[in-house]
């Protein structure tokens, strides 16, 4: 406080002032693209030969209309640069720590930042491929495009031990669910519920249709906790579901876990698990309970 002054003092502070921008025609676009058909839009400079992410009315560079040249953009790309968020603010996304990357899409010739997840902080790195993942609600933002994951494509030698693993990781595994999925799973599960076999017999069911047993889909993050995240070694402790909607046969489903809580006691993990099909309905939800596994000597 000072009071050099008889008739007032000052007393020194932080002051918000939150600001709102609009979008404007060409942003809005890009933005509805987003939240209607998990489209991401650039602009062409057809003087430059240069793709901008996100789309500009004019270009930087040469000062050119853009906003009849729209070209419709790949959801892969690469991280060219990246920070790592520690300090929380309120207007945060996500609660820290997290990844902000600079994403350059494929086919696009400026980055943009957003967040990344899929791998340890201590392990970001620039030159990572990743692929969007887009929100389940839409916000009418770019947060419509709910994260960068990085590409898992490439096998996992060890898994990650309890110390590489942090909040935020995750991992995924997709498969097709197929009639002869179902028929070797009714042999190997002895369930030969009709409602899974006999097309007449469901016919009559709610369903309307043959429908794949619940525990198939289930089956999918196995290959996740086991293979991807936590990986090779971990042992599976406990596992919980909630069946939200039937699996049909030719349903595409994705099986996801993230890690969402550290157990330090027991130096256990906590994952989120969900399972989604190929026009993101959430076919079923629960979490895991993990020992991952052990450094190699």
């Amino acid at each position: 406080m000072n009071t050099t002054y008889d008739d007032s003092f000052i007393v020194e502070g932080k002051l918000s002032l939150p600001y709102q921008y609009f979008a404007g025609r060409t942003g809005s676009k890009f933005i509805i693209s987003l939240r209607d058909s998990k489209k991401i839009l650039g602009v062409r400079c057809t003087a430059c030969n240069k793709v901008f992410v996100p789309p500009r009315s004019t270009c930087e560079r040469c000062f050119a209309d853009l906003t009849q040249n729209w070209v419709e953009l790949k959801d892969t790309g690469v991280v060219t640069g990246f920070t790592v968020i520690r300090y929380e603010e309120p207007h945060q996304p996500v609660k820290p720590p997290y990844i902000l990357g600079m994403i350059l899409l494929d086919g696009a010739d400026t980055p943009f930042a957003h967040i990344v997840k899929g791998v340890p902080i201590s392990q970001m790195k620039t030159g990572l491929r990743v692929k969007a993942v887009f929100a389940k609600k839409t916000t009418s933002t770019i947060r419509d495009i709910d994260h960068f994951l990085v590409d898992q494509s490439q096998p996992i030698e060890i898994g990650y031990t309890y110390d590489e693993l942090e909040v935020g990781m995750a991992a995924t595994f997709t498969k097709t669910i197929t009639e002869t999925d179902v028929y070797l799973f009714a042999g190997i599960s002895g369930d030969f519920n009709p409602m899974h076999l006999n097309e007449e017999f469901a016919k009559k069911t709610p369903f309307g249709t043959r429908i794949a047993h619940g525990a198939l889909p289930q089956c999918l993050i196995a290959p996740v906790l086991g293979m991807k995240m936590p990986g090779l070694g971990t042992v599976a402790l406990e596992i919980t579901t909630r069946f939200r909607a039937p699996t049909y046969f030719g349903d595409t489903i994705t099986a996801r876990a993230e890690v969402i809580e550290k157990i330090e006691a027991k130096r256990w993990v906590r994952m989120a698990l969900t399972w989604t099909n190929q026009h993101g309905k959430l076919v079923a939800e629960g979490s895991a309970l993990v020992i991952p596994p052990t450094p190699l000597p």
